[in-house]
């Protein structure tokens, strides 16, 4: 085959990974040109941030108790409401993260036999921006019960279905040839049957960094490192009512680092990557979660642990302007607790989400390629289905600058 051939082929490939949508790279020069689509997929918390599609998604059920005016009613301490975020994030964000980039930048490595370039990500002083699209559906049941005097009554089976529309700005600069910077501003609406409610406005924010240490070669599978760091600008779940309102933010700082590369056999790549997040703890929240005898019970801190994940996956390319990707994403949440002003503290069960998806590129000039992503929730922890539509913002007018 011949290395003309081969150099069209891989400049068509896009991807976009599960957590949330990819961007298709520019070129410049017809066959000189990167390629992206599948270099930081997990680069969110897996949150995502991931999950972590949803940063409010709860860990654990709860059981509502009633008390009427001529009974006592106790509430099972086990059961009580706890909104812990998915993992699987970020992701969004991610491991909603999608945590990092709720996203969900991409960049293939440039064509192996390209010899104007060295690294694979964008070159020094670029700058680029795209927009993510994505909704996420999330059905699940909650049970409503109280007990009294050890007799549990009042049993009742809610329905509960929730629906995300998260939309993502993302903007990157190539600080070196082999070092890259990003930051997201993602909007978030949300709707909830079960609580009635809808909530709109800011999510987390969130800065990310890329690093290539080693020049490409022949022979030698390419190496990306990267970072992120997610804040708190969206309403944090454990600052409202958990009962009637919803959350745009998960409520907490966190850091996260991972790896990733890939390996041509034309005309197909092979991608995979690992990521891991650290969630740092909040106090002083003073939420309401429930009561009793002795009153109501305050949360007073939560710890969201370390969240942890890995993905794989294939893109082939059909001809130069249509390509598909699948993938695999799985995410673990771990070692999450909560604390109350009254002394008692729960650890939630660990958790795990897995996410498939298939991601279709289709070329709509020389120069840019949009993709569409559809993802299936494969555990409990995971958005029954969500999709991603991704594209560069140079289509609209704004142009992607490139260094002199």
């Amino acid at each position: 085959m011949n290395n003309h051939w081969m150099r069209r082929t891989l400049l068509a490939v896009s991807i976009q990974l599960v957590i949330g949508g990819a961007y298709a790279a520019e070129s410049s020069e017809p066959v000189v040109d990167t390629v992206e689509s599948v270099q930081e997929q997990v680069n969110n918390e897996p949150e995502t941030q991931a999950a972590a599609y949803s940063d409010t998604n709860v860990a654990e059920q709860s059981t509502v108790s009633n008390t009427s005016s001529t009974q006592t009613v106790e509430i099972d301490k086990d059961a009580t409401p706890s909104l812990v975020p998915s993992a699987g994030s970020q992701a969004a964000d991610a491991l909603q993260q999608k945590e990092g980039d709720a996203t969900q930048e991409t960049n293939l490595q440039e064509v192996f036999t390209s010899n104007e370039r060295q690294y694979s990500l964008i070159k020094k002083g670029d700058i680029s921006a795209f927009y993510d699209l994505d909704y996420s559906y999330y059905r699940d049941q909650q049970f409503n019960a109280a007990m009294n005097d050890g007799d549990l009554y009042q049993l009742r089976v809610d329905e509960d279905a929730s629906h995300t529309i998260t939309n993502t700005f993302t903007a990157q600069y190539g600080v070196l040839d082999n070092l890259t910077f990003s930051a997201s501003i993602p909007f978030i609406a949300k709707s909830d049957s079960l609580k009635d409610t809808t909530a709109a406005g800011l999510g987390d924010i969130n800065f990310g960094a890329r690093w290539e240490p080693f020049p490409l070669k022949a022979g030698r599978l390419p190496l990306i490192l990267f970072g992120n760091v997610s804040t708190k600008t969206g309403d944090s779940p454990y600052e409202i009512n958990p009962v009637t309102e919803l959350s745009t933010g998960k409520g907490y700082y966190s850091v996260g680092v991972g790896a990733s590369t890939r390996k041509y056999i034309d005309p197909v790549v092979l991608f995979a990557s690992i990521s891991g997040n650290y969630g740092f703890k909040e106090t002083g929240l003073n939420q309401v979660r429930g009561g009793g005898d002795a009153g109501p019970r305050i949360l007073d801190e939560f710890e969201p642990g370390i969240t942890g994940g890995f993905s794989f996956g294939f893109a082939y390319s059909f001809n130069y302007d249509v390509s598909m990707t699948m993938s695999y994403q799985q995410t673990f949440n771990t070692n999450t607790s909560f604390t109350y002003t009254n002394g008692e503290s729960f650890k939630a069960a660990d958790q795990s989400s897995g996410m498939f998806s298939i991601a279709l590129g289709v070329r709509v000039s020389p120069e840019t390629i949009v993709n569409g992503t559809l993802g299936i929730g494969l555990t409990e922890d995971s958005p029954d289905i969500s999709l991603g539509l991704s594209f560069p913002l140079d289509i609209l007018g704004f142009g992607k600058k490139k260094a002199s």
